[in-house]
């Protein structure tokens, strides 16, 4: 068995032989939220493929991704959402695939309630934040500000997730080659990103 923190590289798939599985544990910078990849490698040793399964309580701690650092010089646009803290938290794993790269921090819940707050890649400025309310009969407040918006795009993606029936990992695998990674939906014929 192989394990690999955030990715399944070629590398890791020509030094198994032709066959084996190779067993990872999976995730994105979006949280912590993890899984675990079980790749088989094709009988020619040049590329692997299988399926994520749901994070489950055997599956090692990863570490705390280091939390976003958010420039908030302005406040930035100021709008509400009407996405609930259980339904992102439902969601994180496919936000995060859909999402590639950006990080994500959830404060501790506090008596007014919580904020998440989003950071976009490496050398990206755009930031986000959403305080998800302890009433549930008031608004989540969202910011955000950078050239692009992150919340905007949580929401899509969140769509996008919803109107798939809600994938759980399950659904979603991976197959890794000599061109990359690809990560795909159901079928390895239905390429949703790339590593």
């Amino acid at each position: 068995m192989t394990a690999v923190a955030h990715a399944v590289t070629y590398a890791d798939v020509s030094a198994v032989r032709p066959g084996a599985a190779l067993v990872a544990p999976w995730r994105t910078p979006f949280g912590e939220q993890q899984a675990l990849v079980t790749l088989t490698v094709a009988p020619d040793g040049e590329s692997a493929e299988g399926r994520f399964s749901p994070p489950g309580g055997n599956t090692e701690s990863l570490g705390t991704a280091p939390p976003p650092t958010v420039d908030v010089t302005t406040l930035g646009d100021i709008s509400t959402t009407g996405l609930t803290e259980a339904e992102f938290s439902a969601a994180t794993f496919a936000l995060g695939i859909k999402l590639r790269g950006v990080r994500q921090q959830a404060d501790a819940r506090r008596r007014y309630g919580r904020a998440i707050w989003l950071q976009g890649p490496d050398g990206d400025p755009s930031w986000a934040c959403a305080l998800f309310r302890a009433e549930p009969d008031l608004k989540t407040l969202v910011w955000q500000g950078g050239p692009r918006r992150l919340w905007d795009e949580v929401e899509a993606a969140y769509d996008w997730w919803a109107t798939r029936g809600r994938p759980t990992p399950g659904r979603f695998g991976l197959t890794v080659d000599g061109t990359g990674g690809r990560i795909w939906l159901d079928e390895p014929e239905n390429v949703i990103g790339h590593l």
